[in-house]
Formats: structure tokens, C-alpha cells, sequence
């Protein structure tokens, strides 16, 4: 009886170290298993870092060199158009506020030398509409056919009108008769001596530039269809 018992004890020790060599054995590959899935898992997300990182190169632009003939035709172009648009609203302006005023503004270019040194001849100027001249404003107004640009020196009152006489500043004597003040233009408010004599040079070449507008047109054009 007891070496039954004994035997039994030992059968029961041995599928005890056969269940636990089983548990460890489930357990050693279970870790096997997730230790395998972890490092696919790594491996899996090195490669897409390493993709994604080739598909970004792809997609980043490419860093482009400049050529240098490129910028100097971009701004061979602004020249152009800055010339073009200069001379006609120089020519537009010149055209418009010899007729009427250009939001109150006309220009007139000197072409004699009475107001000396205050303005020069061939010097432009610029006029301002002006509802009360006071003595000492330089003026422009219609004398005749033409324009004079001359300085207050007096004014006359005559019930509600007024008269005004003038001088050019280099003159030795006053304008002959009074100025009454539907002859005037406007107030002196800016001399520019080198827009002057763009203008005269513009005028007096008016064919020439068109013809180079024309030109410089049609070369923009062929630019832009090539």
C-alpha cells in the first residue's frame, strides 16, 4: 500500500515538471512570437520612414539654378514697360491740361526765361485751380492765344471783382494791363525742370516715339510667343 502511494506520488510529480515544461515551452514561444511581431513591426515601420522620406524627396521641387539670362530679360521687360507707360502719360498729360484741367491740375512748360531765377526755360510746371490769388502767387493765365506764368504783385478790388497785375520776375517792367480772374489757369504749386524738357523732347520727336512704342510692342510680343 504505501509503495503505491509512494508511486503515485511520484507519477503525479512527474506530470507536475511535464505540465510546467509545457507551460514555460507555451509561454518561451508566445514571448518568441510577440518579440517576432515587434521587430516585423520595426522593420515594417523603418522601411515606410525610408519611403515616405524617398516620396517626399520626390515630391520636394528640385532647387532650380537661376539663369542669369532669364532675370535679365524679366527686367529688360519692367525697363520697357516703364518707358512705354512714362512716355504716353507724359504725352496724355501734356495733351489733356493744355484743354482742361486734370483733376484741378494743369502743366505748362516755360519757354521763356522772365521768371528767372525762379523758373528756368524749358523748366515744367505744374498749376493748381485757385478760387482767391493773393498777391505774390506765381500764375498762370491766358494772355491772347497763349499762356504767361507770372507773379502777383498787386491786387485791385472793384466792388465784387478783382484785378490782378503782374510781373515776370526777371522783367523790368510790369505786364502791360490787369488780369481779371476768369483768365486764370491756376496757382504755381511745383516746378519740374527735368519733366520739361522730357516733354519738349517728346514733342518734338512725337513720330520717333511713337515708332519706338511700336517697336518695343512688337518685341514684347515675339517674347512672349517664343
Amino acid at each position: 500500500m504505501k509503495d503505491n502511494e509512494e508511486k503515485q506520488n511520484i507519477e503525479d510529480n512527474v506530470e507536475t515538471t511535464n505540465i510546467e515544461k509545457n507551460e514555460n515551452l507555451v509561454e518561451e514561444q508566445v514571448d518568441k512570437q510577440v518579440d517576432d511581431q515587434k521587430q516585423t513591426l520595426d522593420e515594417n515601420k523603418e522601411v515606410k520612414e525610408k519611403t515616405d522620406g524617398v516620396t517626399q524627396e520626390n515630391k520636394s521641387p528640385s532647387k532650380k539654378k537661376t539663369n542669369p539670362l532669364k532675370i535679365i530679360g524679366k527686367l529688360f521687360n519692367i525697363v520697357i514697360w516703364i518707358l512705354i507707360i512714362v512716355m504716353l502719360g507724359i504725352l496724355l498729360l501734356t495733351v489733356l491740361s493744355k484743354r482742361t484741367d486734370v483733376f484741378g491740375y494743369r502743366l505748362y512748360t516755360i519757354m521763356s526765361g522772365s521768371m528767372e531765377p525762379t523758373i528756368h526755360v524749358r523748366d515744367a510746371v505744374i498749376t493748381q485751380a485757385i478760387d482767391d490769388p493773393q498777391n505774390g502767387d506765381v500764375i498762370a493765365y491766358e494772355n491772347g492765344n497763349a499762356i504767361t506764368v507770372h507773379r502777383i504783385i498787386k491786387v485791385y478790388t472793384e466792388g465784387e471783382n478783382r484785378l490782378y497785375e503782374t510781373k515776370g520776375d526777371n522783367n523790368n517792367s510790369k505786364d502791360d494791363g490787369l488780369v481779371q480772374k476768369t483768365q486764370i489757369k491756376g496757382k504755381v504749386v511745383a516746378r519740374l525742370p527735368i519733366l520739361g524738357r522730357t516733354v519738349l523732347y517728346l514733342q518734338s520727336h512725337f513720330i520717333i516715339m511713337i515708332l519706338a512704342v511700336g517697336i518695343l510692342l512688337i518685341i514684347i510680343l515675339v517674347k512672349r510667343l517664343l
